[in-house]
């Protein structure tokens, strides 16, 4: 199977629907979906930092690592990562390292920098030339993509 435009932006839709639920929720806006050629869909990782102390369970790696353990795979190589906020350098590598081909991504990093979501220095420090990433991110920007970092910050406000 090869996804269309047309599915990726309605998976990337979803995952950002389940990512407005996630925040109303307490968690952070930030969501990460591994897909395949043959139709897989992963779990939605969201962010687990908090709850696991895992420094690296950011909603991406959460989604690659499942899907490792449910394909019982050793790598992701072929596979695609949907992210609804580009991701940050540790994920960047991660994804790297298990050999996705193609990130989708919602909403750019520059973007969530201006909802308080800054780690734009994590590419410099881990050696991520964003420039140099062409081959490997696609933007798959969806209507209401800012929504979640948007609500996220009302939701969180100090008073």
């Amino acid at each position: 199977m090869s996804w269309s435009n047309e599915q990726l932006t309605s998976l990337m839709r979803d995952a950002v629907a389940f990512t407005l639920r996630h925040v109303e929720s307490g968690g952070l806006p930030f969501v990460g979906v591994v897909i395949d050629e043959s139709g897989h869909v992963s779990e939605y990782g969201v962010n687990q930092v908090r709850e696991t102390g895992d420094p690296t369970a950011h909603a991406e790696i959460v989604a690659m690592r499942a899907t490792i353990r449910d394909r019982d795979r050793t790598d992701l190589a072929g596979m695609s990562l949907l992210a609804t906020g580009e991701p940050c350098g540790i994920c960047y590598r991660f994804a790297i390292r298990q050999r996705i081909k193609r990130i989708y991504v919602a909403v750019c990093s520059d973007a969530v920098a201006t909802w308080g979501f800054d780690y734009r220095d994590s590419y410099r420090l881990l050696g991520i030339d964003r420039a140099r990433m062409v081959d490997l991110v696609t933007p798959l920007p969806v209507t209401n993509g800012l929504e979640p970092f948007e609500r996220y910050l009302r939701l969180n406000r100090p008073v």
